[in-house]
Formats: structure tokens, sequence, C-alpha cells
């Protein structure tokens, strides 16, 4: 059975959510790929790793043309990895060692064994990235949300998601706390940041975004990504591009 998968998306789209027995790492050679389970969602910019534990239902979601692999984990090399979804700052070898992976041939288990043993040696010392958006796991709480993910706005009305849920706002804000390790607020900027790039790189210039999300200015929208990611939109998708040429071309 192929342990390797590589893909190339020229248009935005949705894979189907599944589950794997084993772990998956997912990488991003170029473009935007989203990782969604049903913990949150993660943003996948080029040069970083998605990590999908054994057993957890998940999607993934490209932005215009990505291009990259997954590579399936061995469960008994997965046991020792991360319990939860994450995104991380990978190595150069980490991701050498995850490309190689993809090109070994089928008898070869002792480089494949050799290259899973690197793999979560790097994993251990390699650093998360916040590039989350979590989710409430009680079911009112995640369906009055859904309206903000469906069109993510600054709009979005705390008062209004809280009469859904039957909860006043001192209690909806409580809970939703506890759940999200977030303020709503925060939470909704980076809901907003999350559909922005996505927009951005398939195509769609950033003042539609700003203008789309309910910002006033592209200015104040600009400023907003940038507290949250530390750089515009799309200085944020270019200096992701040049890590990745970078490392690759060493």
């Amino acid at each position: 059975m192929r342990s390797t998968n590589r893909f190339e998306r020229a248009a935005p789209g949705e894979s189907s959510w599944h589950a794997h027995a084993g772990g998956q790492f997912i990488l991003v050679e170029t473009g935007l790929s989203h990782l969604l389970t049903e913990a949150g969602t993660w943003i996948i910019p080029t040069h970083r790793v998605g990590w999908v534990p054994p057993g957890v239902r998940h999607a993934s979601r490209s932005s215009g043309l990505t291009r990259g692999w997954v590579v399936l984990a061995p469960s008994e090399f997965a046991r020792d990895l991360p319990k939860r979804a994450c995104v991380l700052r990978a190595s150069s070898l980490m991701t050498a060692s995850l490309e190689r992976l993809t090109r070994l041939a089928a008898a070869d288990s002792r480089m494949r064994r050799l290259l899973w043993k690197v793999v979560a040696a790097e994993m251990r010392e390699a650093r998360p990235e916040k590039l989350e958006v979590p989710m409430p796991s009680a079911p009112r709480l995640r369906k009055a949300v859904q309206t903000v993910l469906d069109a993510p706005t600054i709009a979005a009305d705390l008062d209004s998601l809280a009469e859904r849920t039957g909860m006043s706002r001192r209690s909806f804000t409580r809970h939703f706390q506890n759940e999200t390790g977030l303020s709503f607020s925060r939470w909704r900027r980076a809901v907003i940041a999350h559909h922005a790039l996505e927009r951005i790189a398939a195509g769609h210039n950033v003042s539609t975004v700003a203008f789309d999300a309910g910002y006033e200015s592209v200015s104040a929208f600009i400023a907003m990504f940038r507290r949250k990611y530390g750089a515009s939109p799309g200085r944020f998708l270019h200096e992701h591009a040049d890590e990745y040429r970078e490392i690759v071309s060493a």
C-alpha cells in the first residue's frame, strides 16, 4: 500500500472528511492549504508542515494553485508524536526527510525506518505555529458561530450569537473562552484573517477582501492582519514562498 501522495490543484477545492489509522503529514510546496478538524482549522503556508494524529477526522482545502505532498506515518512512529493536530515550522532536515519518503521504492524498508526516526526526532524540536482557529465543542456554540465561519465579518454580533444559544452575553462569553481559549473578538479576528488569506491566495485583491469583511478602510484591515501575523497579507504569502525557495535551493 502506498504511504505517500503528491497533490497539485489548479483551483480552490476541498477534500472529503476522512481519517487514517496512522498519522499524516501535509507539506505545502506552493500556495496555501487549510487543514480542517472538528477541533478547529489551520493555515498551512509554504515551508510549514501540518500534522494530523491517527484517527482524527479531517479534511483539507486549497486556495488557488496549490502543490505539495502528504505522507502517511506508520502507527508505530505516530504513537510518540503530538496527540492533536498542529502546524509546525519544519527544519530543512525534516522537510528533506519527508520529501525523500515520497520517493522511496516500496522495498526500501531500511531507509524508510531510518527516515521516520529522523522525522520523529525533528518533530520533538519543531516549533508549533499560531495558525489555528479553534472551534468550540458544545453543539449549540458551534451552530451559533457557524454563521461567522460562513461569512466572516467584523459585524458579527456577540449579542445575536448569545441569543441563538439561549445564553446571556456574559454566559456565552465565559463558555466560549473556556472552550476555545480565545475571547470572541480575538476568535472573530482570527477567522477573518484565515478567510482573507484564503481569498487573497485565490486571486482576490486586498481591498475587496477588506471591505467584504466589514472594514471601513484597507489600512485598518491590514493593521488587524499585521497584529495577528506580523505582516500584511501579501507580505505574509510572499515571505513564506521565499522561505520555501531558500530551503529547497540550499
